[in-house]
């Protein structure tokens, strides 16, 4: 692939705010067959070390009473929908700046507004139904402000069904029209990937934020910042303290699980804020879940629950991933000096963009750690401070592994991948699912000898399980690893 075509690769990722790789990677193919706005894409420039999301384009209104006029209407909508829509997306803007919006009928007005097919004497012919669903000019004189749409797409109101929401779409073209460009801001209005219909849609900051650049703020010029992060139940400490296990209103037979993992030799089942525990597999639903505040000290009270765990092969310390933070215990403390806010995944050079990691595992074969998210892995050097170079890598060499999974765990010497209700049983010397797989979750959970709810029992408290854990605690797996492999085989596993 030539540099300048990895660069255009990597320019497109950036502005749809995925990780940069420079290749065709499934993200990036399934971003460019997503509908889109037709207008440009820039790229924001850094400003005091922080990405700029919000783009302002090199023009704006020397006036905030705008006039606006619908020269047509679409055959697939009541005209005066279309009028109460159209008025409904300037009021998006208006709401939070000055700026005013009056529809005119038979005069020349600011913007004007229309439905077309392919070539519109624009210059920016539309492509049919399909990639590019409207475009608009940044605001001037002649065609400035105008905003198009195309009328071989099904336009609705109100509906994530087959068409294309008018007010999403409209809201976003007057963005262009009063002078944004594109964010990179996957939860922006001014993303250019249409988002569907969002029910009691309300501008989000970043829009806000770049529009009262240009025109100020409603009334007397406000700085919005970002809602302040509350957690669940503030205490003294910030941390939850010790409770009895609940009974959890979710049934692990249904599958749709958060993290799996094999901990001191027991597996844990993490579901929301709960998880069960057990030596045995399928014994795993013979007793009362527990929370994990009650059981891992220092947890904060805003994780809700654990995105990935596993057991570090070497030190026996335990990671926790939740969102894009990650947190290291001993036992069920945390790591001596680990702060109780976690650290984030960055550390470890995960990019920024991504949100959260969906499993981690130590994979038989050559006992490292690899770490998955959506449709990406990465894998850690041999010192875990830090993911090799060359990764990203596309998650389809794991070939039949489903994309993207809920978790994955090493247990008993097999990495096992699971989405839903199904469990995908790794085939590490073909680098594929093993045949008859995937297989269900519920043999493994024992779900067949349904669990009884258990009062709680002060002997079978949190800090005794521990202690009686520990003191029990015995050796390693009773399975053994693979001796002997064909030389060509180990060169091609070991460079995954």
């Amino acid at each position: 692939m030539s540099v300048d075509l990895s660069e255009a690769i990597k320019k497109l990722q950036r502005m749809g705010g995925i990780t940069q790789t420079g290749v065709l990677d499934i993200r990036t193919r399934e971003l460019m067959q997503k509908p889109r706005c037709g207008v440009k894409d820039p790229v924001g420039e850094e400003e005091g070390g922080r990405k700029k999301r919000y783009v302002l384009a090199p023009s704006k209104w020397d006036h905030t009473d705008l006039t606006y006029r619908i020269e047509n209407y679409t055959p697939d909508l009541p005209w005066q929908e279309v009028r109460r829509v159209i008025a409904d997306a300037f009021k998006v803007w208006s709401d939070v700046t000055d700026l005013t919006f009056t529809e005119v009928m038979n005069t020349k007005a600011d913007i004007m507004i229309k439905f077309a097919s392919k070539y519109h004497k624009d210059g920016y012919p539309f492509d049919g139904k399909g990639l590019i669903l409207a475009h608009a000019f940044f605001p001037g004189k002649d065609k400035g402000g105008d905003t198009h749409f195309d009328e071989d797409e099904k336009w609705t109101i109100n509906s994530n069904g087959e068409g294309v929401d008018l007010f999403m779409v409209a809201a976003h073209e007057f963005g262009h029209a009063l002078g944004l460009s594109h964010s990179n801001e996957p939860k922006a209005l001014m993303y250019p990937w249409y988002q569907g219909y969002i029910p009691d849609f309300q501008l989000p900051y970043d829009d806000t934020l770049g529009i009262q650049v240009i025109y100020g703020g409603k009334g007397p010029y406000v700085t919005f910042r970002p809602p302040a992060r509350t957690t669940r139940r503030p205490n003294t400490g910030g941390y939850s303290t010790l409770a009895p296990p609940r009974k959890a209103p979710i049934d692990p037979c249904k599958g749709n699980f958060d993290a799996i993992a094999v901990i001191r030799s027991e597996v844990f089942i993490f579901i929301g804020k709960y998880f069960w525990r057990s030596r045995e597999p399928k014994t795993i639903l013979s007793s009362e879940p527990s929370t994990i505040h009650d059981f891992w000290y220092g947890l904060p009270d805003n994780v809700e629950s654990i995105d990935a765990a596993f057991e570090h092969p070497t030190n026996r310390r335990i990671y926790f991933f939740s969102g894009n933070r990650y947190w290291i215990y001993d036992g069920n403390s945390l790591s001596n000096g680990h702060p109780g806010s976690g650290k984030p995944i960055t550390d470890f050079g995960i990019p920024q963009d991504i949100e959260k990691i969906d499993a981690v595992f130590v994979w038989g074969f050559n006992k490292r750690i690899y770490l998955i998210s959506n449709d990406m892995y990465w894998k850690f050097k041999e010192s875990d401070e830090y993911i090799e170079p060359d990764y990203p890598r596309d998650m389809s060499i794991w070939k039949n592994v489903p994309i993207p999974v809920d978790t994955a765990f090493k247990f008993q010497d097999n990495t096992y991948f699971l989405k839903g209700k199904e469990m995908y049983k790794f085939y590490d010397m073909k680098m594929r699912v093993a045949l008859n797989w995937p297989k269900s979750i519920e043999d493994f959970l024992g779900c067949g000898d349904r669990f009884s709810v258990r009062k709680y029992d002060s002997k079978n408290s949190p800090e005794k399980i521990v202690k009686k854990n520990s003191a029990s605690r015995r050796g390693g797996s009773a399975f053994g690893s693979i001796l002997v492999l064909v030389c060509l085989i180990c060169i091609g596993l070991s460079s995954i």
